[in-house]
């Protein structure tokens, strides 16, 4: 399924999460207007674009009410999400580990405890993310994902907006889709085209998967920008020997189902 190509009734749900097994990473403050971030139907939200101009929005529900406010910098690697009541909610940063960019999912203002990590491996529209869940929150000094298997992992066509969010590989949590391509002044005429859907499935966590669907976005802009990134890739593609970092990532994807 690409961009425009397809018509809206060809994107499939996604399946979710029994309220049994929820998932739930993002903490609701006191003072915010909402009582949870998991709901038992699914969601759909609308993310404007990051861009080399600017990174901040507003992430809109599906009647176009304001659900979270992104604000952050393309230079610095990093975001920052606030809540109806103007909670910072959660932060992110960007670190780089040769060919693999990581980024981490912190609450409240940076620094702050860990709740995710990201593996980004930049390979054009194909790239993939790798997801890990910590639970509890970590300092960053003891992140140590090396030796397990990611909790979600993000594959499709990230350029294109057109992504799913897989527990375990497997089970569709959430995807992005984006019915229309609109290019140079087309997106300056009609705004709509320089936004993507989010669509979250019921009892998981809507604030997490939104943060995570900004940082792939991030991460994406940034290695499609960098000239080492696309050398790696372009390398990569000449003489497909893996790296440890893409022999781990591999490994990854093919780990079994894990159980609901």
């Amino acid at each position: 399924m690409m961009g425009g190509s397809k018509s809206k009734e060809s994107i499939q749900p996604v399946q979710g999460l029994s309220e049994q097994n929820s998932l739930s990473v993002i903490p609701i403050f006191r003072t915010s207007l909402r009582d949870s971030y998991t709901l038992n139907r699914p969601t759909t939200l609308k993310l404007k674009k990051s861009s080399m101009c600017s990174v901040d929005s507003n992430i809109l529900d599906s009647r176009g009410f304001y659900f979270l406010r992104k604000s952050g910098s393309l230079l610095t690697n990093s975001l920052e999400f606030r809540d109806d009541a103007g909670n910072v909610v959660a932060s992110l940063e960007k670190k780089t580990s040769c060919s693999i960019s990581i980024a981490w999912v912190m609450l409240g203002s940076s620094p702050g405890p860990i709740v995710a990590s990201l593996y980004h491996k930049y390979r054009g529209r194909g790239s993939i993310v790798n997801i890990f869940i910590h639970n509890p929150p970590l300092p960053a000094e003891i992140i140590d994902d090396v030796d397990r298997d990611p909790d979600i992992v993000v594959s499709g066509d990230i350029s294109g907006n057109h992504y799913t969010f897989l527990l375990g590989g497997k089970r569709s949590l959430a995807q992005v889709y984006h019915q229309s391509e609109g290019r140079g002044p087309q997106v300056f005429l009609d705004p709509s085209l320089n936004m993507y859907t989010l669509e979250i499935g019921p009892n998981v966590d809507i604030a997490f998967i939104a943060i995570c669907a900004s940082a792939v976005d991030l991460l994406q802009l940034r290695s499609t920008l960098s000239l080492i990134d696309n050398c790696l890739y372009c390398v990569s593609s000449l003489n497909p020997v893996p790296t440890d970092d893409e022999e781990d990532l591999d490994e990854h994807l093919k780990s079994p189902e894990q159980p609901e």
